[in-house]
């Protein structure tokens, strides 16, 4: 008898933190940024052309997250590498649930830091929630099944 198997929704979706100083979750609105391109060096063989794979580099790892009403641990670093232009680098997870909440899928992350914030714009004729943007880059990205 085969199982039956469904694709995961992309809205299930859970992200902690650690570094030095602690660590906690990310209540993010998406995650993007979880790819990587591989670097070929070319070289000249009897045979021709061929390209063999030198190293590989990550995209940048985007969370979009609302602002709350009480600042979080993450706001705190953000505002400290503001101030100091110090990096604190953070292993992440990011984990894609299904249906009943248990992982399908998670993405462990290393050497993470904050290297862009932004927000939406604050509009007075809106009351929409105000969405905050950080930017991470990362040394290294593996997938779990």
């Amino acid at each position: 008898m085969s199982q039956e198997l469904h694709p995961v929704l992309s809205y299930r979706f859970y992200i902690e933190y650690v570094g030095k100083t602690g660590g906690g979750s990310l209540r993010a609105q998406s995650v993007s940024g979880l790819g990587f391109s591989l670097n070929l060096t070319e070289f000249n063989s009897t045979g021709g052309p061929k390209a063999l794979p030198s190293d590989v580099t990550y995209d940048n790892l985007i969370v979009k997250r609302a602002i709350l009403e009480e600042g979080e641990a993450m706001d705190r670093r953000t505002q400290d590498l503001l101030e100091t232009l110090q990096v604190q680098q953070l292993q992440m997870a990011i984990y894609l649930l299904d249906a009943q909440g248990y992982y399908t899928r998670a993405w462990f992350i290393k050497g993470a830091y904050t290297t862009k914030w932004s927000t939406t714009d604050f509009d007075a004729a809106s009351n929409s929630v105000i969405i905050e943007t950080l930017e991470f880059k990362y040394d290294q990205l593996r997938q779990v099944l």
